[in-house]
């Protein structure tokens, strides 16, 4: 009874927040506004338009023909949310569920529907981010100013990306301004605990060279015990039109930072490290229909973590030593009824685990690894074939051949039918032989904008997913035994099967509202009923007010159901995210922006463990400058 009644009053109170919120948005939407164009934009599919073409899956077509489940992010929606990091941008996303958001720029684990993070490639400028160790990708140290859009694949992408068994999320970054010699931004906040933002930005066009700058520093005295951050980032970008056809680009993204991991008792861990990643590009028009891209890549990362007790005695040191150079090259052909893209990847690993107190290597190991892949779309009326294959040679275990096939059906202009298969893996570890996890993912869907009012899509998916390393209880451990282990590495088959739903209204009296749900039920072949700690419900909710004079408001919900141990962990709440800005327009090309964000308005508690609990209700403020 205790329990039944404890779920009342949480679902009682959740209720009570939501109507709070709507009150006061039916307050704010008092004036009469009308719909702009932009905004029933917003309805089309994947937030744009139908022929707006989608590169996440590394065959750039246009929307109507993309088979797979993504979600793209683009650069209002990531201003609208104040976000301090990529972390912040992936937590309103349906589908996405974000483990661990503390202070801003301290780690943060996340999902995509289920999908544990060494199972999805994150890339920005095309370089994957993934660490060797255990590909493990580090979304907040990503700053947010840096970013233009985001595309999210949901479900296996093996046969465009190779190691990418979940899914793949794609920074794609800031342009050079086209129009102007010198544009740019300074920006400020700051919040509790010291939490402050800085960062600087310039951009603009020089004859045939274009470039973007941007820099900045995040720091906070940590809003959860040892979560403290000071992180500093460069990024650079130019662009040069070649003098008959094509461009050649080059980028580079350096990051350095110190940050408190957790605080619990007898433990504390803490972290610093630095990234360097650069991209040399060049994309060339060979002919109307033949179009040659090329890269050189690389990825350097140092990292040192400290475990020690409480009082600072130093325990134990791991130091982290990573480094990745290759390349990649494609042709896509390109006619009325077909496009065509093959390429090929080659990247060259190298990565060393130490631990000077033991004076040994946990890994020290290289690998050079191969993949071959050939995407085709071509069409036939409405109706849209997707096959594509994908050879890859890992370097530390099986070579692997994947296949893929979509299929688009246009309805109208604005509504489509999907239905997508494919065959996936992901390297979870450089330093074992037997790190390939493996997937057969399904899904179809169906995605509208022609209901008034009313942009909405709906995925139903499959993931049988094989080879899963997982850490379970040892039946059999003997506590008076130094070489028993109370836990086991096992391998596991798990089969995940779901679906997932989004809404979004256009503007009426200047205001909208967005929504997802994603169900997710797993089983492992070695556990009866449910599996634990996959997320079962996910909720996010959304209501935005913006009118003509630049004022914006925007409320953002997320709910989590992570099916975990009730005792070590918290989830029965909502967490609300409150996020206000207005725009002073000083001139024709200049601006001031002030904002402020009040996170977690409610106290919320969401967390999986007591060691990474998440923050209560903290405020930052600050203003945006653009010149």
């Amino acid at each position: 009874m205790k329990k039944c009644g404890a779920s009342i009053l949480s679902i009682t109170a959740s209720t009570l927040q939501v109507s709070v919120m709507m009150a006061c948005w039916l307050s704010l939407a008092a004036s009469p506004a009308f719909a702009e164009d932009e905004d029933q934009r917003s309805l089309e599919l994947y937030n744009g338009s139908a022929s707006e073409f989608v590169s996440a899956n590394r065959s750039p077509r246009p929307a109507s023909q993309t088979a797979e489940n993504i979600t793209v992010v683009t650069a209002q929606e990531i201003e609208a949310l104040n976000a301090h990091t990529l972390a912040d941008i992936l937590t309103v996303i349906p589908g996405i569920q974000l483990e661990m958001l503390r202070t801003p720029g301290t780690v943060s684990n996340f999902e995509v529907q289920g999908s544990s993070f060494n199972h999805v490639l994150v890339l920005i400028d095309n370089i994957p981010i993934n660490n060797l160790s255990d590909n493990f990708p580090d979304i907040s140290a990503i700053p947010a100013q840096l970013v233009d859009r985001v595309e999210i694949v949901k479900g296996a992408a093996s046969t465009s990306w190779g190691s990418a068994l979940g899914g793949v999320v794609n920074v794609i970054t800031k342009s050079p301004q086209q129009e102007r010699p010198v544009a740019g931004q300074v920006s400020g906040s700051l919040g509790r605990r010291g939490t402050a933002d800085t960062r600087a930005e310039l951009s603009g066009m020089a004859s045939r060279l274009g470039y973007y700058l941007s820099g900045g520093n995040l720091r906070s005295d940590g809003l959860v015990p040892n979560n403290s951050i000071n992180q500093s980032n460069l990024y650079g970008k130019v662009a040069y039109d070649l003098p008959v056809h094509g461009v050649l680009g080059f980028s580079t993204l350096y990051l350095n930072g110190s940050s408190g991991q957790f605080a619990l008792y007898p433990y504390k861990a803490d972290q610093h490290g630095n990234q360097l990643l650069s991209n040399l590009s060049l994309s060339y028009p060979i002919s109307d229909h033949l179009n040659l891209e090329a890269a050189l890549k690389s990825k350097v990362i140092s990292q040192e973590i400290q475990i020690k007790l409480l009082d600072n005695t130093l325990l134990q040191v791991h130091n982290t030593e990573e480094s990745s150079v290759g390349g990649s090259a494609s042709l896509s052909w390109v006619s009325d009824l077909q496009r065509v893209v093959a390429g090929v990847d080659y990247d060259h690993a190298k990565a060393r685990l130490r631990v000077p107190q033991a004076q040994q290597d946990l890994l020290n190991r290289s690998a050079d690894r191969v993949g071959i892949y050939l995407n085709d779309t071509f069409t036939i009326g409405n109706l849209a074939l997707t096959p594509s294959v994908r050879y890859d040679h890992t370097g530390t275990g099986d070579d692997l051949f994947n296949p893929s096939f979509g299929v688009t059906y246009a309805l109208t202009d604005n509504s489509v039918l999907r239905g997508y298969t494919s065959r996936g893996y992901s390297i979870t570890s450089l330093n074992q032989v037997n790190a390939v996890e493996e997937v057969w993912t399904s899904q179809i869907g169906f995605e509208s904008g022609d209901i008034p009012y009313l942009w909405m899509k709906g995925t139903l998916f499959r993931n049988d997913t094989w080879n899963v390393s997982s850490t379970v209880a040892n039946p059999n451990f003997n506590a008076s035994d130094p070489t028993s282990s109370p836990t086991l590495n096992i391998k596991r088959r798990i089969l995940k099967k779901g679906g997932e739903v989004e809404l979004r209204t256009t503007p009426v009296m200047n205001t909208s509202l967005s929504a997802g749900y994603t169900f997710i039920d797993a089983h492992a072949d070695d556990t009866p009923g449910v599996l634990p700690l996959v997320p079962r419900h996910t909720v996010k909710l959304g209501i935005k007010y913006q009118d003509q004079h630049n004022f914006r408001v925007l409320l953002t919900g997320s709910y989590i159901d992570w099916n975990g141990d009730r005792s070590n962990g918290k989830y029965d709440d909502f967490v609300w995210d409150l996020h206000l800005a207005k725009k002073f327009s000083l001139s024709s090309t200049l601006s001031l922006e002030l904002f402020a964000s009040v996170r977690n308005i409610f106290d919320g508690e969401s967390y999986v463990s007591e060691r990474y609990k998440n923050p209560g209700a903290w405020a930052e403020a600050g203003v945006r400058c653009n010149f």
